[in-house]
């Protein structure tokens, strides 16, 4: 009888394993996005914000899975199609990507977890809606709205969208104009890449290489110049008729007067003031532009 006992409990458990065996494991594997420190990022956060003109370095993710080793799950992403880069692998392109984690674990069963990465320019603190005065020789003074915005490619590039607007032959014109922020000791020379935003001993390489956002954030809001290059601008319609020549006026030794103002010594933007020589119809208008944040 203890003989036929045991034969029943040993069939009872090969059935049991046999099932066991047949059922497939249908449960997907877990996917974690960790930040720059490793640690697991909060859920509900999948961004990742750094600086244009960067390498990027993926924080990676962390996978389990209820039934296949860590070590067996097959782990893929889509960072080389999606992120803009150079040749040397800096990103080149401001704008949000999505970054794709794929995660397959041995019985097949495939999970998905998406990172948004932001790439800013280093010039964004800069960036935002402005109440514009215009004070000139030649135009009427004026006081108008105006935005400016951070250029897409090139590092410590601002971009004014309503320089010298005024009305001329009875309609309003107005010009936009790129300025390169700048500080002593940095290049006197742009690069066409980067700028000003190279060290003056490797002007093509940017000195905020390897800082997080934050830190370039918080070094550039140190710098207090704007250059500004002398060349002709178009008004925003493109007609020839309204072409004019504007330059950032200099002082003898150089430094442009175009500049960053902050509340005493601290990094909380004043004001921008921009000091040109507009050149229309072979007359030089000395013009200042004062933006002040709404």
């Amino acid at each position: 009888m203890k003989k036929l006992s045991g034969i029943i409990l040993i069939a009872i458990i090969g059935i049991a394993l046999m099932f066991s065996a047949c059922q497939k494991d249908t449960q997907a594997p877990k996917i974690y996005l960790l930040d720059a420190q490793g640690k697991i990022m909060p859920v509900g956060k999948v961004d990742t914000t750094v600086l244009l003109y960067t390498i990027y370095v993926d924080p990676g993710i962390r996978v389990e899975d209820n039934a296949t080793k860590t070590s067996d799950i097959v782990v893929t992403s889509d960072i080389e199609s999606v992120l803009k880069v150079n040749s040397e692998g800096y990103l080149n392109r401001t704008g949000e990507y999505e970054i794709t984690y794929t995660a397959t674990d041995l019985d097949g069963n495939i999970a998905v977890k998406k990172r948004l990465v932001r790439v800013v320019n280093i010039s964004e603190p800069f960036i935002g809606s402005y109440i514009t005065r215009r004070d000139s020789q030649i135009a009427n003074d004026t006081t108008y709205k105006s935005t400016i915005v951070a250029d897409q490619r090139v590092p410590g590039r601002l971009r004014f969208s309503k320089v010298y607007a005024h009305t001329w032959d009875g309609r309003k014109i107005y010009y936009r104009v790129n300025a390169d922020l700048w500080n002593p000791g940095q290049p006197t020379n742009a690069d066409p890449n980067i700028g000003y935003m190279g060290s003056a001993n490797n002007p093509s390489v940017p000195f905020f290489r390897n800082m997080t956002y934050v830190e370039g954030f918080d070094s550039i809001l140190t710098f207090r110049h704007l250059r500004i290059p002398a060349q002709n601008y178009l008004d925003t319609t493109g007609n020839e008729d309204y072409k004019v020549y504007i330059a950032g006026v200099e002082d003898t030794n150089g430094v442009p007067l175009s500049r960053i103002e902050y509340i005493g010594n601290s990094k909380t933007i004043a004001r921008i003031v921009l000091e040109l020589n507009v050149t229309k119809n072979n007359v030089v208008d000395r013009v200042t532009e004062t933006y002040i944040l709404e």
